[in-house]
C-alpha cells in the first residue's frame, strides 16, 4: 500500500520546487522518491500546469485523495469518487496536466484497495483454518 505520507511528502517536495520555495532540483527529487510514477506525473506537462494555479489544483487534488483513502471503496464509492474526480477536471477545463494527476491518485486509491481487500481475504483464510483446526482438536 502507498503510504499517504510518501505521497504527501512528493506533493510538497514538488510545490517547494513549482514555487522555488526549495533550492533542489527535479534529479534530487527523481531520485529520492525513486522515480514514483505520483512525481514522475506531477513532473510531466509541466506547461500544462503552468496555464493554471497548480498549486491550488494541488490542494484539491490532495483533498480528493484525503477523502477516499484508508477506506474500502464499494461500488457507491467509486461512483461517487468517478464523479468528484470528472468534476475536478472540468472546474481546471480538462488541464492535460490535472487530469493526469487526478488518474494516478485514481490509480493509487485502486492499488490501495486492491490491496486492503487481498490482506483481508489473507486473514478471514487465516482465522477459517485456525478455527478448523480448533474444532478438530
Amino acid at each position: 500500500m502507498t503510504e499517504q505520507k510518501l505521497i504527501a511528502g512528493i506533493f510538497n517536495d514538488f510545490l517547494g520546487l513549482y514555487t522555488g520555495k526549495i533550492q533542489t532540483g527535479i534529479r534530487p527529487l527523481i531520485e529520492k522518491y525513486k522515480n514514483h510514477p505520483m512525481l514522475m506525473g506531477l513532473l510531466s506537462n509541466l506547461d500544462e500546469a503552468a496555464k493554471i494555479q497548480a498549486p491550488k489544483a494541488m490542494k484539491e487534488i490532495y483533498s480528493f485523495y484525503k477523502e477516499y483513502r484508508g477506506r474500502d471503496l464499494e461500488d457507491a464509492d467509486w461512483k461517487e469518487l468517478t464523479e468528484k474526480a470528472r468534476q475536478i477536471s472540468a472546474g481546471w477545463e480538462e488541464n492535460e496536466w490535472v487530469r493526469r494527476i487526478v488518474l494516478e491518485m485514481i490509480s493509487l486509491l485502486d492499488s490501495d484497495d486492491a490491496e486492503r481487500r487481498r490482506i483481508a481475504l489473507e486473514v478471514e483464510k487465516e482465522m477459517e483454518a485456525a478455527e478448523q483446526k480448533m474444532n478438530a482438536a
